[in-house]
């Protein structure tokens, strides 16, 4: 069956290859400030096959499990120049667990097969080149949760999760952008505080804009919530009662839904008592007292899977780890970093292939490259050459980037011609709230004004 698929990607992987491209546009063109003109670069490869998430895992029974991952970049331009990127790792799970005393004779009876779908998001980056007050890098986050639970979707998986480390950088994927002065990136709280803004837009766009698609709307019944996570490791518990924490609005036990407007929420969010909803909780999406090992996904360059290589790392639970992140390098010695997560249902707004398929030919299919041709593209973006710290050496960056992906591998932009409203008013908890989600709602215009000293 493997084979087959290889040798006939064709009709449907086509649809997913351009879905990704397709929905980032559609949600910059919608929720962006009208007037404005982009181009969306979408790079990503075939599916692979890598090691399970939970290499450590103890099964009881006999278990198969095989994974396919492929990653993504998507590159965002204006004016000749690149504004905001995104990268991301994509896992699918297929595991099969087959109990120990297997009868030929009820084999169809007691085999148990589980398929998930996970993906980490691993930089957000701007250049601070863009030098109009908008959203960007907040809604290309939308778009791209948008996309991967759509196109997921068609295989029947019930949810997608999603996942991030929120770690303060300079720069993530534009060399020698910290210099730019048109660029302020967040420390260490600012920086979370925009992540979980970020996350809740992300989940809130994803689940309206799927009803709208297909033609569900607040009278429909259907009641869609997505359930997410935040923790900060080495923060005590009463970090959940903060103001800033979206989980402690309306309720102490920081397990209700909250008011989507907190965090400066897409224009497509349903306000009805019947539409989709976030519920935040504090923590990480296991149970503390569960080994940590058997539960806790282990994604390529994360803290939790540097500490859970340890051989001594085999008895701890979920909250031991986090403990251990506590005082770790990364997450230790006054760093502030964290953990967010969600659990984004996709059961009740799946789309047919006819409808993914309309859009293929009009945007640029941008094919699908190996785990190899992936990196060089990554070298490219990080070469040494590569300069992001004024417009000038941007725009010649940008320039020479985008020559090697026309020509190597034939990607070019989607342009996408803006019509959002020119500004997003939206009602919180509380003013200061508010005034948080307004200051990290873009990472590249983030000014900050000196108090003034009393004479």
């Amino acid at each position: 069956m493997q084979e087959e698929n290889q040798e006939t990607p064709s009709h449907t992987q086509q649809c997913e290859q351009s879905i990704i491209c397709k929905d980032v546009a559609e949600c910059l063109k919608s929720e962006l400030p009208a007037g404005e003109e982009l181009a969306v670069r979408v790079i990503h490869t075939s599916d692979h096959p890598v090691d399970s998430l939970t290499p450590h895992r103890v099964h009881c029974h006999f278990n198969a499990t095989s994974v396919i991952s492929r990653r993504v970049l998507i590159l965002v331009s204006r004016n000749g120049s690149y504004v905001a990127g995104l990268e991301a790792h994509e896992f699918v799970t297929v595991s099969v667990d087959i109990p120990c005393d297997l009868d030929s004779s009820n084999v169809h009876h007691v085999r148990n097969g589980a398929v998930s779908v996970d993906a980490c998001i691993q930089k957000v980056d701007t250049t601070g080149e863009l030098t109009v007050r908008m959203p960007l890098a907040r809604m290309l986050v939308a778009g791209y949760v948008h996309s991967l639970r759509r196109y997921r979707c068609v295989n029947g998986v019930p949810s997608v999760g999603v996942y991030l480390f929120a770690r303060a950088q300079p720069e993530y994927l534009f060399a020698k952008s910290q210099k730019n002065c048109g660029k302020h990136a967040l420390a260490d709280m600012a920086l979370i505080k925009w992540w979980q803004g970020t996350m809740q837009s992300a989940l809130m766009y994803a689940m309206s804009a799927g009803q709208h698609k297909n033609g569900q709307g607040a009278g429909s019944g259907c009641k869609v919530d997505a359930l997410a996570y935040c923790v900060i490791p080495g923060a005590a518990a009463s970090e959940a009662t903060s103001p800033w924490f979206l989980g402690s609005c309306n309720s102490a036990d920081n397990k209700q839904s909250v008011d989507p407007a907190n965090s400066q929420q897409p224009t497509q969010n349903n306000d009805s008592a019947e539409g989709p909803a976030v519920r935040w909780v504090w923590g990480l999406p296991y149970p503390d007292s569960a080994c940590a090992h058997n539960h806790v996904l282990q994604f390529p360059d994360d803290p939790m899977t540097r500490l859970l290589s340890e051989p001594h790392s085999r008895s701890w639970s979920v909250s031991m780890l986090l403990e251990m992140l506590s005082v770790s390098e990364e997450c230790g010695s006054g760093h502030r970093t964290a953990y967010i997560s969600a659990s984004l249902p996709a059961s009740n707004l799946q789309h047919p292939h006819s409808e993914l398929s309309a859009h293929s030919a009009a945007t640029a299919d941008q094919g699908s490259l190996s785990f190899d041709n992936y990196d060089d593209i990554l070298i490219a973006l990080f070469d040494r050459d590569m300069d992001f710290s004024d417009t000038a050496t941007s725009l010649s960056s940008t320039a020479r980037l985008d020559s090697y992906l026309a020509s190597s591998y034939s990607i070019r932009p989607v342009v996408v011609k803006t019509n959002g409203p020119s500004i997003l008013q939206n009602s919180t908890c509380s003013s200061s709230s508010n005034t948080d989600a307004l200051k990290a709602n873009d990472l590249t215009m983030m000014v900050r004004k000196k108090r003034k000293v009393a004479s």
